[in-house]
């Protein structure tokens, strides 16, 4: 009896602690393939900085991420582009409240004429 109240309890605790972190994470991850593809798009095409800053920043609002323009950066060397995207979750339990930081990076080739 007290093997199945103590599964029943931890089983609603993950099943809370999934809901919580679980939007967070799924963001995190369409997050991280839609940078994969722009730096992909813009080592193809040629894109300035700023082209590349402003289509993260519409990405990151797309996904409910919250992030400001200084956490994009986007460095350019040895013939690749690179956009690196940090930022910090805020998840709510039930007794306090947690950051999740995320650091994500993409490179690309940046294509010849």
């Amino acid at each position: 009896m007290v093997g199945c109240l103590v599964f029943i309890v931890l089983m609603g605790l993950a099943i809370v602690l999934a809901v919580q972190l679980g939007p967070g994470y799924y963001a995190n991850y369409n997050m991280e393939a839609d940078i994969k593809t722009e730096a992909s798009r813009a080592g193809a095409r040629f894109l300035d900085d700023d082209t590349i800053v402003r289509d993260v920043y519409q990405m990151a609002k797309r996904n409910d991420i919250p992030i400001q323009r200084e956490h994009i950066k986007v460095h350019r060397l040895a013939g690749q582009v690179v956009i690196e995207v940090t930022y910090s979750v805020p998840v709510s339990f039930i007794l306090f409240e947690r950051d999740f930081d995320f650091k994500i990076e993409a490179s690309s080739f940046i294509g010849t004429l």
